[in-house]
């Protein structure tokens, strides 16, 4: 099972999020289930605005390695306008994050899998929520019951 963080706090969330389906189907990636936006408060300290966050699991091509997955992601981001010359945490249109890739554990540089601020976001866990068993097992991190409960 593969999941992705969406969230958006520039422009309208649902089409942005429409879009960057669309723009994945194209790359030959599926989204299987997807969580409701949430309406969240800026996170980060350096975003003004509201923040809508959800949660898809996708399914991707066989071949494909969660570092390509990444390198998509980007594009998508960047197509919704987004500036990745901007402080982190600003304001956005779009921000993908790869949350967990199966069982995959990845430590880069570039990309860590599980995505390391799960624990410490309602915004993603809850919505997890929507999509898997509060029993499901996050590798290195738990149960999802678990964190949510912390």
């Amino acid at each position: 099972m593969i999941f992705l963080g969406i969230g958006s706090s520039i422009g309208n969330a649902k089409q942005i999020f429409r879009d960057a389906e669309q723009f994945l189907g194209k790359n030959g990636i599926s989204v299987l289930k997807k969580s409701n936006i949430l309406k969240n408060p800026p996170f980060g300290g350096i975003a003004q605005n509201e923040f809508s966050n959800a949660v898809w699991e996708i399914s991707v091509p066989n071949d494909m390695t969660p570092h390509t997955l990444l390198t998509l992601l980007k594009k998508a981001e960047q197509l919704a306008g987004r500036d990745f010359s901007d402080p982190r945490w600003s304001d956005r249109p779009l921000d993908i994050d790869i949350l967990i890739w199966n069982e995959e554990i990845v430590d880069t540089p570039e990309l860590t899998i599980p995505h390391p601020g799960m624990p410490k976001r309602d915004f993603v866990l809850k919505p997890l929520a929507e999509l898997v068993d509060e029993n499901f097992k996050i590798p290195t991190l738990g149960t999802l019951k678990s964190l949510l409960k912390k």
